[in-house]
């Protein structure tokens, strides 16, 4: 059951009402965007939460609501034209850079006595994570699962293998992510796929790490690194949603391949280097 307030309850039973569909996407870098169905925008008097009507537009599959360990899913279709923007780069620009990996979706309705008036609240439908994106020319079609798809993961999750199983500058790893950070300067001729910087720590330093935007348009914004050729130019794993100009800086962080070596010779941390031989293979009783 969906819980709903003394108001909303007496305003369903009336049987008049009008009702509007809120997305409320929340990326990994902590952007929140929201949307309505709606011709106009819906405000949620309670949070103060708007809601745009502007685009881009949306169409969903109905939404179920069972008992159980299934994984619900919300299969939805975007519309959006080139005005539509998304951290200042057109939606379907931005969905193809993957700018929607691992970004929450949640999806409330507003049940309103006359249209615009909320204080009766919003009822939360459908709450999960974007799954998969399929971008067309003026379309995209986005499937979003419930968390419940996380008791899917593997287990046990402790892998014995010649590859450390630690995450880089986690608590398990213990290397000091800010000893390692290095700022620099984004050079002019930088693309969407390729940023040059006057980084200058030797061929391959920077692959699989991460840069920060600290300055410019995409100031704040982080990205993964899939390549770093020595001489400063950076390639990130996805596409930037826009070039960045010359004189922008960020902070790039260096990468970990997993091996034992590079463990040992960039990071001085073979002490916590967790791949096989290193990690205790429990024993088996005969």
């Amino acid at each position: 059951m969906k819980p709903a307030s003394t108001a909303l309850q007496t305003l369903l039973g009336a049987n008049q009402f009008a009702m509007a569909d809120c997305y409320t996407f929340t990326l990994q870098d902590g952007t929140v965007a929201r949307y309505t169905s709606a011709d106009i925008d819906v405000v949620d008097q309670a949070t103060g939460n708007v809601f745009a009507a502007s685009g881009p537009f949306f169409e969903r599959s109905k939404v179920k609501f069972q008992k159980g360990v299934q994984v619900d899913e919300l299969d939805l279709t975007l519309t959006a034209g080139p005005s539509h923007l998304l951290e200042g780069a057109p939606w379907l620009s931005a969905l193809t850079a993957g700018i929607l990996d691992g970004a929450e979706l949640r999806l409330d309705r507003a049940f309103m006595p006359t249209f615009g008036d909320t204080s009766a609240g919003l009822v939360t439908l459908f709450v999960g994570r974007v799954a998969e994106v399929d971008v067309g020319r003026t379309q995209a079609t986005l499937k979003a699962n419930t968390h419940l798809e996380l008791l899917s993961q593997q287990w046990p999750w402790r892998l014995f293998q010649p590859g450390c199983t630690r995450a880089l500058y986690d608590a398990g790893c213990g290397v000091n992510q800010a000893g390692y950070a290095q700022p620099v300067t984004v050079g002019s001729g930088s693309t969407t796929q390729n940023i040059v910087t006057n980084l200058s720590q030797g061929s391959a330093w920077a692959s699989l790490g991460l840069l920060v935007f600290t300055a410019g348009a995409l100031a704040g914004k982080t990205f993964g690194i899939r390549s770093d050729d020595g001489a400063g130019n950076l390639q990130p794993t996805t596409p930037l949603p826009i070039p960045p100009s010359s004189g922008d800086t960020l902070t790039v962080y260096p990468g970990c391949d997993k091996q034992q070596s590079t463990c040992h010779t960039k990071f001085n941390n073979l002490q916590n280097f967790e791949g096989f031989p290193y990690v205790p293979v429990p024993e088996t009783a005969v």
